[in-house]
């Protein structure tokens, strides 16, 4: 089990080598509760991993896990949405459903990140797509 400052580096390492040099503003690596700054905090307490999410003054989820790789996961979902959403806009053709540009982009990143995250997207893409496919014009 990390630290809170092993698990950030751990992040931060598995992060910038596949993503380059991206930050985001409300991501912190400490402890987070009501009232805290708005965002996500992951830490480690009692030795289980925490990705808390704070909005208006209230904590809306905290994902609590043992697994660094699912600490992981969501680390990448917080860095990678400005990556992935400029580049759908950038790269939209016209008549087609904006989520085409999108979901390629969305799994090429996870796929940087091994096999195992790959198919975790293919999945949840997947599952969004039997509900609401695609609606090219």
């Amino acid at each position: 089990m990390l630290s809170t400052e092993e698990l950030k580096n751990y992040i931060h390492n598995e992060i910038w080598t596949r993503l380059g040099n991206v930050s985001c503003s409300n991501l912190f690596f400490s402890e987070g509760s009501d009232n805290s700054v708005e965002g996500t905090y992951i830490f480690n307490k009692n030795n289980e991993y925490h990705i808390l999410f704070t909005e208006k003054g209230k904590i809306r989820s905290d994902i609590v896990t043992d697994d660094k790789r699912e600490v992981l996961w969501n680390a990448v979902e917080i860095f990678s949405t400005n990556i992935i959403m400029n580049f759908a806009i950038c790269n939209r053709e016209k008549g087609k459903d904006f989520r085409r540009t999108l979901f390629a982009k969305e799994k090429e990143i996870f796929s940087l990140f091994g096999e195992d995250f790959k198919k975790r997207k293919e999945k949840e893409i997947g599952e969004i797509l039997k509900k609401n496919p695609y609606n090219d014009i």
